[in-house]
């Protein structure tokens, strides 16, 4: 029984997920989403506000992180992988952060795919993929050892 929870526990987290994912044009404000959609590489970066752009990345990326850490918790009930999630997410979210918006204000074809894929960092749980495997690697490790 306690599998068949965890199970779906993890399953609803995910479509909370994706439906960040799926309703993010009505949820925040983005300039760059139908601008990445379009051939961005021939096209100027748009005019952007960039504290209304900060606050909604940093609201994305909080709610991308609070569904992850769920995650984290429910596949491992473990602290220790908490606080690793964290540190990892939140100083990988500062530096990613802090070059979107100094590399947008810079104009060329090799700026707008680094902004792309920075963008791409923030507004994505990405960091779930490689911790979910790491953590169970490490957790593998551990039973091998014992």
């Amino acid at each position: 029984m306690r599998k068949v929870q965890m199970i779906i526990s993890v399953s609803l987290l995910i479509v909370a997920l994706i439906s960040v994912r799926v309703f993010e044009s009505n949820l925040f404000y983005d300039p760059f989403n139908f601008y990445f959609k379009s051939n961005f590489q021939n096209l100027p970066i748009p005019d952007f506000n960039i504290v209304r752009l900060t606050y909604s990345l940093t609201l994305r990326f909080l709610i991308n992180l609070t569904i992850s850490l769920s995650i984290i918790w429910v596949l491992f009930k473990n602290k220790t992988y908490l606080k690793a999630s964290l540190w990892v997410n939140f100083t990988f979210f500062v530096i990613l952060l802090t070059s979107f918006i100094i590399f947008s204000e810079f104009e060329s074809n090799w700026i707008k795919m680094l902004l792309f894929y920075i963008r791409r960092f923030l507004i994505h749980p990405i960091f779930l993929l490689i911790l979910v495997p790491g953590f169970y690697f490490i957790q593998f490790k551990k039973t091998q050892i014992k």
